[in-house]
């Protein structure tokens, strides 16, 4: 490979001043530099470099699958009746007879009045009331609504009670005939809610969306 002196090329590109020479030579220049890197020190940063490279492209193909995935739009509920009586006859339960399936940080948890339900930590104080609109489910004797994907007008009130952290476990790491030998103990942060109450409506309810069981 030819190789020009640095003070060759300058020389050369001395006496032009147009855009295309200033760029030839910020193409030269970085090449040179380049070519002064210690090649040891290259391969050691190819090495903790290219990963990130591929993070970085697997990040970007994942963001743009998920854009181009076509959303399915949210539709009305599906309310069942448990009896062939008119909807106008159907009176809302007690509050004791109802039960939620409720959507929390990911997790679904089947809930009814004054439970107490254990979920990931959430970020409220405790004593604080918090309403979660996020009912997949709600089932009486009389009528179960179904959400699709949750339930229109339905909400469940609860009371943060305790944050705290959850019994621990250990996590111990082992290889043979290596000395290697790793015990660590951990415990998830989760919060602890007392349900107060379930509202809902079904007078609102489309007749369309009836579905009566015999």
């Amino acid at each position: 490979m030819l190789r020009i002196p640095l003070r060759l090329m300058r020389s050369l590109f001395a006496n032009r001043t147009t855009e295309w020479a200033k760029k030839d030579w910020k193409e030269v220049n970085e090449i040179h530099q380049e070519s002064q890197i210690d090649p040891l020190y290259r391969k050691i940063k190819y090495q903790w470099q290219h990963p990130l490279e591929l993070k970085k492209q697997y990040r970007e193909r994942k963001q743009e699958r998920e854009n181009n995935i076509e959303r399915v739009p949210t539709q009305e509920g599906k309310l069942v009746i448990h009896s062939v009586a008119p909807i106008e006859s159907v009176v809302l339960p007690r509050d004791d007879q109802i039960f939620a399936v409720l959507k929390i940080s990911g997790f679904q948890y089947k809930v009814t009045k004054d439970d107490l339900v254990m979920s990931e930590k959430l970020p409220y104080d405790i004593g604080q009331q918090v309403v979660f609109d996020t009912v997949m489910l709600l089932g009486t004797p009389q009528y179960t609504l179904i959400g699709r994907p949750i339930v229109n007008n339905a909400r469940v009130y609860a009371t943060i009670e305790q944050q705290t952290l959850s019994d621990k476990i250990i996590v111990f790491k082992k290889k043979r005939r290596k000395g290697y030998k790793k015990n660590k103990g951990h415990r998830q942060e989760i919060t602890f809610l007392r349900v107060d109450k379930i509202e809902h409506e079904i007078k609102d309810q489309p007749a369309s969306l009836f579905l009566p069981i015999r």
